[in-house]
């Protein structure tokens, strides 16, 4: 199991391009349709703590890992998924400047970032279905749930609070509901 998740997360590096949002679809299909590793319940949580801790969002990799295979697996998955763009970035930090100048590169960008957004999008939907629910009663019993979400969405989109801060407080909202109810 060490070794699946090891060479698993370091398919996911070498394929994340646009970084660690943009691998998220992917670590959804191999975490819960293919490996059956994680529930979609238990992804959204992983992507959470991804968000609500400080670095790159892939440290979901390490709650996959840690829920799959203890300690061993947590170590496993961060490896395999920092490692390869780590080495990657170190080989190619003097080649950067000839080659972001490229007509080519430059395209591949043009086309790639819309291809990432549209990933990201059914990504969002899947996190959505799974924390809020997809059927009309889970939604009407959820609906407090589906409010944080939008005055998430507003505070990023009209202010200047920091995620970190978004996060915090939607998870403090997620303690508090279930109390009033």
């Amino acid at each position: 199991m060490i070794a699946q998740l090891f060479w698993r997360f370091v398919l996911v590096s070498l394929l994340a391009f646009g970084g660690g949002q943009a691998a998220l679809p992917l670590v959804e299909r191999i975490a819960v349709a293919e490996t059956g590793w994680l529930t979609a319940a238990d992804f959204s949580v992983a992507v959470a703590f991804g968000y609500a801790t400080p670095g790159p969002v892939l440290v979901t990799a390490t709650f996959i890992g840690y829920r799959v295979a203890g300690l061993a697996g947590a170590l496993a998955a961060t490896l395999g998924v920092f490692l390869a763009p780590w080495a990657l970035a170190a080989l190619a930090a003097r080649q950067l400047r000839h080659w972001v100048t490229r007509p080519e590169v430059r395209a591949f960008g043009r086309g790639a970032a819309p291809a990432v957004v549209g990933l990201l999008c059914i990504t969002v939907l899947h996190l959505v279905g799974s924390s809020v629910g997809s059927n009309v009663h889970a939604v009407m019993t959820q609906w407090p749930y589906a409010l944080v979400g939008a005055v998430a969405t507003i505070l990023a989109l009209r202010t200047k609070v920091h995620p970190t801060v978004i996060v915090a407080g939607g998870a403090a909202a997620g303690v508090i509901i279930p109390l009033l109810r």
